[in-house]
């Protein structure tokens, strides 16, 4: 077999950006609670239960409640439970 130095293997690069949460069966790919809207937030900002809880000021258990069992914020916390789903700042979550 006869060599030739003008051949020139065929490379293909491929970008391909990958949301690794996307294979996470807890994680919400199309919430349409509050509660599966907070899950997707918390989890897109790589935050646990327990730190959500702390900026939001309520314990880890009502955070587990609003994501999980269906239960719905009480009146006071539903406006700071919105800002934190829409990315507000720290610093703007009263």
């Amino acid at each position: 077999m006869e060599h030739n130095d003008n051949f020139l293997p065929l490379i293909y690069i491929f970008e391909l950006e990958i949301n690794l949460l996307d294979f996470d069966p807890r994680y919400p790919k199309n919430p349409q609670t509050l509660g599966e809207k907070l899950r997707k937030a918390r989890m897109d900002k790589k935050m646990t239960l327990k730190e959500v809880a702390a900026l939001l000021g309520v314990s880890d258990t009502s955070v587990l409640n609003w994501e999980i069992r269906g239960k719905m914020p009480e009146e006071g916390k539903i406006k700071i439970v919105q800002e934190f789903i829409e990315g507000k700042p720290n610093s703007e979550i009263s």
